[in-house]
């Protein structure tokens, strides 16, 4: 926290005695009377009402919705800027609008924007009816940014205020917060070479946005995350319901996916950890030495194949902060820890990661 500093006023006693005749203080004492008398008579200042915009963007894609969104949401327009800086470029080359300064524009110049770009999208659509403004058949090839600008963007929508996530936790502990980034999971998960049948496993998945990323991205059968702290948590459900609406404007459905409160350490995610998954993500880099026998001690049972990706070794025993990194595991008969098939992601050269 930033130290408040006050300022301190130095009067000297000479100025607090009154002159002999003491005019000025009869003079206050009768203009304080008459203030107070007035500020009786006019009561509290009026509270100014804040205007709430609403905000309307037209569909662009087959089977999408219009998004609504309103100025009083958070980070809403900023939301709206990224979007067209970051998606609707092409659109707006094909509609012949000239994007605003999106870095430098006033809140104020949406709405007027707007309207100009919903009004040229339904003349499109009245003009070529069978026609699409944005195409979505690179959104899935790697290194594509589209569904990780959406993940952030539900994010952004979700959380008035971060830091609120960075100060919830005590320091360093099995419980500091640190999420992994979304960039860094499409990296994880295009060298996995996610297929149709993986499950995926987030422990302690924080708001979630990995989990709707990988829901978002991949064709996989089916992903999971679970979270101890009810912040982040709490969080994650307002990030899963904006999410949601983001993807409906898109025209896209995600892949079957869960966020739950609670602890890994239970039977019924055990069972689960070591029968259904197939790929498990877990920034363990904070976990004191007795979460990590737990951990091993649950990995250790995992199904042949399971793939694991960590941020510290799993035959780390020592208490304290190291280098995130990340870690990947491949469960060979009825072993998890193998050199041959550990590698960093932060190594030079190509990523021969979890090879069989």
């Amino acid at each position: 926290m930033s130290k408040v500093q006050q300022n301190f006023s130095v009067v000297s006693d000479d100025a607090d005695k009154p002159g002999p005749l003491q005019p000025a203080s009869v003079r206050s004492l009768r203009s304080t009377t008459k203030r107070n008398a007035s500020s009786e008579v006019a009561g509290p200042a009026p509270k100014i009402a804040v205007k709430v915009e609403k905000w309307t963007i037209e569909s662009v894609c087959k089977n999408g919705r219009r998004l609504d969104l309103s100025s009083n949401e958070p980070n809403a327009a900023s939301v709206i800027k990224t979007l067209f800086k970051e998606i609707h470029g092409s659109v707006l080359s094909k509609l012949n609008i000239h994007p605003l300064h999106w870095d430098e524009c006033a809140d104020s110049e949406l709405g007027p924007f707007l309207k100009t770009f919903n009004n040229s999208v339904k003349a499109f659509r009245k003009k070529n009816p069978r026609d699409v403004l944005l195409s979505k058949e690179n959104w899935r090839q790697k290194e594509a940014s589209e569904f990780r600008v959406i993940c952030d963007l539900a994010c952004q929508l979700a959380i008035p205020n971060p830091r609120v996530l960075n100060t919830h936790y005590a320091g360093f502990s099995s419980g500091t917060y640190g999420e992994t980034n979304i960039e860094t999971l499409q990296k994880i998960l295009d060298l996995l070479g996610v297929k149709e049948d993986d499950v995926f496993m987030d422990l302690g998945s924080g708001i979630g946005q990995l989990v709707t990323f990988a829901a978002a991205y991949t064709n996989i059968a089916h992903v999971r995350g679970i979270e101890l702290q009810q912040v982040p948590a709490g969080f994650a459900d307002e990030n899963v319901r904006q999410f949601k609406k983001l993807m409906r404007h898109f025209g896209e459905k995600p892949r079957p996916f869960e966020l739950k409160l609670g602890d890994f350490n239970t039977e019924e995610i055990e069972t689960f950890l070591k029968e259904k998954a197939t790929i498990i993500f877990c920034n363990n880099l904070a976990f004191d030495p007795d979460l990590m026998i737990k951990l091993r001690a649950i990995l250790q049972f995992c199904n042949n194949g399971t793939k694991i990706v960590v941020t510290q070794k799993l035959e780390t025993t020592k208490k304290g902060r190291t280098p995130r990194d990340y870690f990947g595991y491949c469960r060979q008969k009825n072993d998890y820890v193998n050199d041959s098939k550990l590698l960093s992601l932060h190594s030079k050269g190509p990523f021969p990661f979890l090879s069989s």
